[in-house]
């Protein structure tokens, strides 16, 4: 049986959630999710930071965009790659995905990729298919 995860009480519907943290994003980052959302090669994973990320968010990022792994965090290689990221731009697209994941009960590569593809459009980066 999964692990039960929190959800916030809210009405925003996941897609839209996400999507208001993406908007806020600069543009190279949002256009580096695109390329995490169309590659589908790369597995997607909600809530899983640990062992180098495995499949987070955060590490297909990182993995797209040819950062090495090294004694360096995860957060500090994004950061290194996209300098117009702030640290409080990555913690609330963080945040935000694993909140609109839990809460749409997206669990599998594809329930995950399509919410990602989704909140993209509505931010206004459609990813093309």
């Amino acid at each position: 049986m999964a692990a039960m995860r929190p959800r916030p009480q809210t009405s925003i519907a996941p897609v839209d959630r996400l999507a208001g943290a993406l908007a806020t994003l600069p543009d190279r980052a949002r256009e580096a999710l695109v390329d995490v959302a169309s590659r589908t090669d790369l597995p997607l994973a909600a809530g899983s930071w640990g062992e180098d990320g495995a499949g987070c968010l955060v590490a297909n990022v990182v993995a797209t965009h040819g950062a090495a792994a090294g004694a360096s965090s995860l957060d500090v290689r994004l950061l290194e790659l996209f300098p117009e990221l702030s640290s409080r731009d990555l913690n609330r697209l963080v945040v935000a995905w694993d909140e609109a994941a839990a809460e749409a009960e997206a669990e599998t590569d594809g329930d995950l990729r399509s919410l990602l593809t989704s909140a993209l459009a509505v931010a206004g980066t459609p990813v093309a298919r």
